[in-house]
């Protein structure tokens, strides 16, 4: 099937009952190459593949380095757009929306948005602070389930600053290593301007490699809800630039059934 506007909610129950946090949407936060991108879309996915008859939208939020083009190639795409030119209209409309969605041969029910490979910042007006709060409002409303995937430098990209705001849960993601930690020290000051609701995050430990170097020092001042474990074929594939490839890793496949299971 492909992308719609939604139908109305006649039981908003049916929607509560299946699942313990009933989020409708989430954004993933953390410092870079931490994963985060990565995971964001493979949860879009598994969204897509089981829910087949609700949409889903998947916002790259990261107007610095664009990941859409380098997770999917080119014959992937049924059509391909750019967020970027949702920046320049004063009052943002569904249907405007939904016609610049860049979207999959193979999922029709996953709408993405995102830059394109050779954009940036410099290509388009400033998101507003308006512009974000109103495109996040529409996907939450036109969407089954909406998944941001925010930008590193949050403090200077808007979409993401306000997604702290507005969505219904924060994904908190770290790696075991002295750069993942001086990044959130760093960077807490900030969190009071986007007034997250520590009532709605989780935090979740992401090991993208096998050296552990300074897990035992991360593990003792740190705590995580989740961890995911190092998965080699994971890393052979993001490589291979194709994240429609299924992954059989099935400690990695369970643990982040995991936590789609208690976030939606």
């Amino acid at each position: 099937m492909g992308l719609r506007p939604k139908k109305p909610i006649i039981n908003e129950e049916e929607i509560l009952d299946k699942n313990s946090i009933g989020a409708k949407s989430i954004l993933l936060w953390g410092s870079s190459d931490s994963g985060k991108s990565v995971l964001a879309t493979i949860m879009a996915k598994k969204l897509a593949e089981k829910n087949k008859n609700e949409n889903i939208a998947l916002v790259y939020a990261d107007e610095i380095t664009p990941v859409m083009n380098c997770f999917f190639q080119n014959n992937h795409f049924n059509t391909l757009e750019s967020l970027g030119t949702l920046y320049t209209p004063i009052k943002l409309t569904n249907d405007l929306i939904f016609s610049n969605l860049t979207t999959l041969k193979k999922y029709g029910n996953l709408g993405l948005l995102g830059f394109m490979r050779c954009e940036n910042y410099a290509h388009y007006p400033e998101c507003s602070e308006d512009i974000a709060k109103q495109l996040i409002n529409i996907l939450k409303n036109e969407f089954d389930y909406v998944i941001i995937d925010g930008s590193t430098t949050f403090i200077y990209n808007q979409l993401t600053s306000v997604s702290f705001n507005e969505v219904d849960v924060c994904i908190k993601v770290c790696t075991q290593d002295l750069k993942s930690t001086s990044y959130f020290s760093s960077n807490e000051a900030f969190l009071d301007t986007v007034d997250i609701n520590k009532n709605k995050e989780i935090v979740l430990l992401n090991k993208i490699d096998q050296r552990g170097v300074y897990e035992e020092v991360f593990n003792k001042v740190n705590s995580y809800d989740y961890k995911l474990p190092y998965s080699q074929e994971l890393k052979d594939i993001v490589e291979k630039g194709n994240l429609l490839l299924d992954i059989k890793d099935n400690e990695l496949n369970r643990e982040i059934n995991k936590i789609i299971k208690e976030v939606f």
